[in-house]
């Protein structure tokens, strides 16, 4: 079932968060931040999360990524590989600020990163801008049905790897073919 963002009249946000405290704040700041009335469903834990993912139908989800059970990496890599679910919009919202963390959300197919702040005004703004984004993505419409909302990169979790052992492969040809060069000119 393809659910309509905005027209309705309502956002359904399923939210994945293990702390209690932190679920409080996240709501408060999403009901502040959409213009949109909003039903926010809660999964405690990642198991929870891909149950009510396909339950629910949400609009968006909003995915911590230390969770029991699942991890959020799991749960979003489950989402963007099921034809009928890649096309919800995932923001990946955790404490996390690490380079692999980001990475990997947006190689799995996460369309926003946004780091927890300690400012619940912040949080309020990160998300206001999230629900913003989503919002002019559904709005895009192309032939006959929606853009997927979908920020799924070609590069999948492995593949970083794979491009950086390509790069130093690229690098050494080139060194030999210079050291080559050198001595057929005589440099060396």
């Amino acid at each position: 079932m393809k659910r309509q963002h905005g027209p309705r009249g309502q956002w359904r946000v399923l939210l994945a968060e293990d702390n209690d405290d932190h679920a409080l704040l996240i709501e408060t700041a999403i009901s502040r931040a959409s213009r949109l009335p909003v039903e926010v469903v809660r999964a405690h834990n990642g198991t929870e999360a891909m149950e009510l993912v396909r339950s629910c139908s949400p609009d968006v989800i909003l995915l911590d990524l230390q969770m029991p059970g699942s991890s959020g990496h799991e749960v979003l890599e489950v989402v963007k590989a099921d034809e009928s679910l890649r096309r919800i919009p995932v923001a990946v919202l955790t404490s996390s600020d690490r380079d692999a963390d980001v990475a990997r959300s947006y190689g799995l197919g996460g369309n926003h990163f946004i780091t927890k702040p300690a400012n619940p005004v912040e949080l309020e703004a990160k998300l206001r801008s999230f629900f913003k984004n989503v919002e002019e993505l559904s709005s895009i419409r192309r032939g006959s049905g929606g853009m997927d909302a979908t920020g799924a990169s070609a590069m999948g979790p492995g593949s970083l790897e794979v491009r950086k052992a390509l790069i130093w492969v690229v690098v050494i040809v080139i060194l030999i073919a210079l050291a080559a060069f050198a001595h057929v000119v005589g440099v060396l």
